[in-house]
């Protein structure tokens, strides 16, 4: 009985993830890459300097009615305010660690609750981007570009506009900081993610197609936008 209604809950999430918005459009790249092994990530960006004039709607302020608290960690020194507990917590979801991060010119953004982590994400500040999904790429930024990756909300703060408000307060900031666009990739059979960079006033820059064995195949990238893409080198 159990098994069962486990399955039913697993079908019911299915459905509601195909009637939410962009949910057919995400469901047609999953046949894609099911039927053919090819799989899409699509390229968004926000120029910095437009970002109130693209938004489509001012982003609810999630912060301010839950007290969470904005922070960034971009040097060593920034590790040591915050306790131990929440530094490791924040490894857990961003890759290589914290520290590692930062040593390598990248920085990692969050939303706090107290003295746990809500959203996250980590902006690359390199020139040229390595990133190992969909497959070992290098993406190559034009000046002035940042790159957004590993962005994840913890599940007890999906569906409340968190992501939304982390994005756009590390947009402020980054812009603050002297750059003018931040670039990121994201797989186009995830329709939450899709959604919520479109809130945010994101707009698609390109495309990327791999096989699913993780082969570059294709890359669609205008040259306006300065972006270049290339399978990393096996050394």
């Amino acid at each position: 009985m159990a098994d069962k209604l486990e399955s039913m809950n697993g079908w019911q999430e299915k459905l509601a993830r195909l009637k939410s918005k962009g949910g057919f459009k995400a469901a047609a790249f999953w046949a894609v890459k099911k039927l053919f092994r090819v799989e899409v990530h699509f390229l968004y960006s926000m120029d910095l300097a437009q970002q109130h004039m693209l938004q489509p709607k001012p982003i609810q302020d999630i912060c301010a009615q839950h007290a969470f608290h904005f922070i960034s960690l971009k040097t060593s020194r920034d590790l040591a305010l915050y306790p131990h507990a929440l530094i490791e917590q924040l490894d857990s979801q961003c890759g290589q660690g914290v520290a590692k991060l930062i040593h390598s010119d990248t920085g990692v953004y969050a939303l706090i609750d107290g003295t746990g982590v809500v959203s996250q994400v980590n902006i690359n500040r390199s020139a040229v981007v390595h990133v190992d999904s969909p497959t070992n790429l290098d993406i190559c930024l034009a000046p002035g570009d940042v790159f957004l990756g590993y962005l994840f909300t913890y599940p007890q703060y999906r569906g409340m506009g968190t992501a939304a408000c982390l994005i756009e307060k590390v947009c402020k900031d980054i812009h603050k900081r002297g750059y003018s666009r931040i670039v990121t990739h994201i797989r186009s059979t995830n329709a939450a993610s899709l959604n919520t960079f479109r809130k945010c006033g994101w707009s698609r820059t390109g495309w990327i197609a791999t096989s699913t064995s993780g082969r570059l195949l294709l890359t669609h990238c205008p040259r306006r936008t300065g972006i270049s893409i290339m399978a990393t080198r096996q050394m």
